[in-house]
């Protein structure tokens, strides 16, 4: 019976007898089975309610709505009055905020703490076909290939007045998208150039050497980006400019190039390449040193790109520190023209987004400002193993370590082959080595190698901060898995020494260390592989300051600028999009942003109203425009758009309307925006429990092997029950038992279950052990199948920003310490909302100690 219902019967009792002096109360606890004066009557209740025309004029009037607009300001009072007259909620006067005052006014006199109302009501937004359209259009960029289409054998990536994008965009398009329907629309993305590349008089001689700061910007370098929605960008933080790049909050594989303009080292003796690097946010190994002899200057896809990565070091854990990466001999090209590039690969969806900085850029003939302090080096040139102790733990004496020359090169040498059996030895630094501070320079630690016969994998590489004289006794870290070590070739030799890597000495700061090569083969079963290592060092690397930027190749390289259009298709060809625009990134930068997109702080209704009364000097009343522009929010970057009408003397965004759905809850006598739910699913067989239990049995059905949801007795398919999670339609609960699901079920999917069998064991530690398995198991389970039951459930439950939306599932648990005949919920699952209908699971737990899966009482 509901609250204002009771105390109208109340009043007529008390009216009835007031004229005989009985007291209410004493009627009711004569009449009324169960009364009791003394307790609060709540009227708890979950409702919904559709906004009318009337209601808006009721919010935008609403005392308390005032209150809250008049102290937000001017801008909030005249957001709130259009509530009224616009008959819908907008982003400057939102249903959060002003919808809490209204339920107040009609709900406060009778519905109780805990209820729940959904309000259904309008809310401004701009929905136009075209609109929608814009925003979800595909970004193309202009490729390589397609620079070429147009330049021929001028090395130009970008477009200039001479030759525009629109003279070439329809060829373009048409190759990139053959399919296309009429009324598709794209954005352009390419570079542009205000001068015409250098097509006559002889070729722009090539700089000697490069020495970048970045303190004129990214202009001395080429950036390749392909189809990646990242790219290098200029960094500037407390002073220091920098190139910069990440994949993080990025769609799709990112694969960006830097590439330097052509150096010529010919006049060079003993070239060298060296940086500077600091890494953010290392998730992955990202970032690529490359050289070319034979880039075209335009397409790096089709260049032969030497790998000179393992020449320098990228350490995740410095986070966020400058260091020296390495120092690169580049005498092998002082005979030539190089390109240097360095090349970004990753992916936000297999979260490998690192960030990396790239600084001091120096390469070229005494242009290197690095000292490098030499902690250890072994050339081998002495003919001896002075610098090492030599351990023969297993084989032949003529099968260990061994110092070997050919061509005029000494080297150590090691190899199984003709061994009549196992091979063991060890070549230990002998002397240790103190790593410094990082503030004196990173330390790494390298070598060179060469493979001859592979056949196995011999070889590791290991470092031990207690050796002393007993490879036995010292407790050694293998460090093999950081460096390059061929596994080729497998008949001959290589056909040089490489780098196998520079290993980071960071973690190890004032530490005393010493290394070892440690080989371990066997002859007779043909692991043999032979090794030969040489320039083995730890060295100290800390930089000096570097000369100056590098004019000479600002010089060369035209300025261009990203930039984007507009393109949509008629059916038969390619044109600009009429009456749409798309704001640029240098727009951006003269609107004030520090980075080419709006913001929640940097907001697009601010500032486009004003970009198209610049941008369009001669626009007439009732002119529209469409425009497109990037926004932040929510950790990325995507594309919108907006339409808006000329009146004569503004901009004025045009106004379409959605309905949305807000739930609003009371609590401790307040009404509140509240997104979340709990759903209370009883063990009663109801059609509402069933409904959870069944949607979780259809997606089981549906998506896993058919073991789970076969009766482990008949043999028949079952409809109404899934063991791979435990859920129970008929009976409304959930089968956690522990000698049922991974018995009768998760054996017969082929899983393996010995982690459960010691459930019955009188080994308490060990039955303890099975249960936490079993639990931990069963609930992962009922997580991924709930998560996908609850989205077909509801399926249009929308995203709130900066608001979590969390669903708990109260439901019973049937185990060995729950009996069935429980008869109400047991446990709660909570889960979050992180797409439109799509959850995550986040956590459990018991409704009341006794439920407690793991508590002593049931182990005892």
């Amino acid at each position: 019976m509901n609250k204002h219902i009771v105390k109208y019967l109340l009043a007529l009792a008390t009216i009835a007898f007031v004229g005989g002096g009985c007291n209410v109360d004493d009627y009711n606890e004569e009449y009324l089975d169960g009364f009791n004066p003394d307790k609060e009557i709540t009227d708890v209740q979950v409702l919904k309610y559709t906004m009318t025309d009337a209601d808006y004029a009721s919010v935008a009037s609403n005392a308390a709505n005032k209150a809250i607009a008049e102290a937000a300001g001017p801008d909030a009072v005249a957001a709130l009055a259009a509530v009224g007259t616009a008959k819908c909620f907008s982003e400057a006067a939102s249903a959060t905020t002003y919808l809490p005052a209204f339920l107040a006014a009609g709900y406060d006199s009778y519905l109780s703490n805990g209820s729940t109302v959904t309000v259904t009501y309008k809310n401004a937004t701009n929905l136009a076909e075209e609109v929608v359209k814009l925003a979800a259009a595909e970004t193309y960029t202009v490729s390589g290939a397609d620079y070429q289409s147009v330049w021929g054998e001028t090395p130009a990536n970008y477009f200039t007045p001479e030759k525009p994008l629109a003279s070439y965009a329809n060829k373009i398009l048409t190759g990139a998208y053959p399919d296309a329907e009429a009324g598709a629309i794209k954005v352009v993305a390419y570079n542009y150039s205000a001068s015409e590349p250098n097509t006559g008089g002889g070729e722009t001689p090539a700089a000697t050497s490069i020495d970048e700061t970045f303190d004129g910007g990214l202009n001395a370098w080429q950036i390749v980006k392909g189809s990646s929605t990242s790219t290098w960008s200029l960094d500037d933080y407390n002073g220091v400019k920098s190139a910069k790049c990440s994949a993080f909050n990025t769609t799709g594989p990112q694969d960006l190039w830097l590439i330097s303009e052509k150096v010529n080292l010919t006049l060079a003796d003993n070239p060298q390449l060296a940086f500077d690097v600091k890494i953010s946010y290392w998730t992955h190994d990202g970032l690529s040193v490359l050289v070319s002899t034979d880039y075209n200057g335009v397409t790096p896809e089709e260049a032969t790109w030497i790998d000179l990565t393992n020449n320098f070091t990228f350490d995740g854990s410095t986070s966020g520190k400058w260091y020296t990466a390495g120092i690169c001999d580049m005498s092998a090209y002082k005979a030539e023209s190089v390109y240097v590039a360095f090349r970004y690969q990753g992916n936000a969806a297999d979260s490998k987004t690192t960030t990396y900085y790239i600084d001091n850029i120096q390469l070229g003939q005494d242009v290197v400002t690095v000292t490098d302090n030499d902690l250890f080096e072994e050339t081998f040139d002495a003919d001896n193993f002075d610098k090492w102790q030599l351990v023969k733990a297993a084989g032949e004496e003529n099968k260990q370590w061994a110092i070997k020359k050919y061509s005029e090169n000494l080297y150590a040498q090691v190899s199984a082959n003709g061994a009549a059996g196992a091979v063991e030895s060890w070549l230990v630094s002998k002397d240790p080595i103190t790593v410094p501070a990082f503030d004196d320079g990173m330390t790494t630690f390298g070598f060179d190698i060469k493979i001859g016969y592979w056949n196995a994998n011999c070889l590791s590489i290991l470092i031990s901060e207690d050796y002393t004289d007993d490879v036995t006794k010292a407790t050694w870290i293998d460090i093999t898995e950081n460096f390059t070590i061929p596994e080729e070739p497998a008949s001959g030799y290589g056909n040089d020494f490489e780098p196998a890597g520079r290993f980071s000495l960071y973690k190890y700061a004032g530490k005393t260390l010493h290394f070892a090569f440690k080989y371990v083969g066997d002859g007779a079963n043909q692991k043999t592989t032979t090794y030969q290592l040489d320039n083995i060092k730890v060295s100290s690397m800390k930089r000096g300051v570097a000369v100056s930027a590098a004019a000479a190749l600002g010089q060369t390289r035209a300025v261009t600028q990203e930039q984007y259009a507009v393109y949509t298709f008629n059916g038969t060809s390619w044109a600009t999009a009429e009456a749409t625009t798309i704001v640029n990134p240098e727009d951006y930068t003269q609107m004030g942003a520090t980075n080419p997109n709006f913001s929640s702080s940097f907001s697009q209704d601010t500032y486009l109203p004003l970009y198209l009364k610049y941008k369009f000097p001669y626009a007439m009343p009732e002119d529209v425009m469409d425009v497109a522009y990037h926004f932040y929010a929510s950790g990325s970057t995507v594309l919108q758009a907006d339409r808006y009408t000329f009146d004569g003397s503004n901009w004025i965004k045009n106004l379409t309307y959605e309905t949305l759905d807000g739930p609003f809850k009371k609590v401790s006598g307040k009404w509140n925006f509240d997104p979340s739910m709990t759903l209370v699913v009883a063990p009663d067989r109801s059609a509402y429990s069933k409904s959870f239990y069944q949607a979780c049995v259809d997606w089981v059905l549906q998506n896993k092997d058919a073991a789970y949801t076969t009766d482990n007795r008949s043999g028949s398919r079952l409809t109404d029950a899934e063991y791979y999670s435990g859920c129970a339609a008929s009976y409304t609960n959930l089968n956690w038992r522990i000698n049922t699901l991974p018995k009768y079920y998760w054996s017969e999917a082929d899983e393996d279950i010995s982690a459960y069998d010691n459930w019955g064991s009188e080994d308490k530690d060990a039955m303890r052990a099975s249960y936490q398995a079993f639990y931990d198991e069963v609930e992962k389970r009922f997580g991924e199948v709930m998560s996908a039951a609850l989205g077909t459930l509801y399926p249009d439950v929308k995203m709130i920003s900066g608001i979590d939306v969390i669903y708990t599932v109260q439901m019973m648990l049937y185990t060995q310490h729950i009996g069935s005949g429980t008869g109400k919920v047991t446990h709660a699952f909570e889960f979050k909302l992180v797409d439109t209908g799509k959850f995550e699971y986040v956590r459990m737990y018991a409704l009341s100690p006794e439920y407690e899966l793991m508590k002593d009482a049931n182990f005892e």
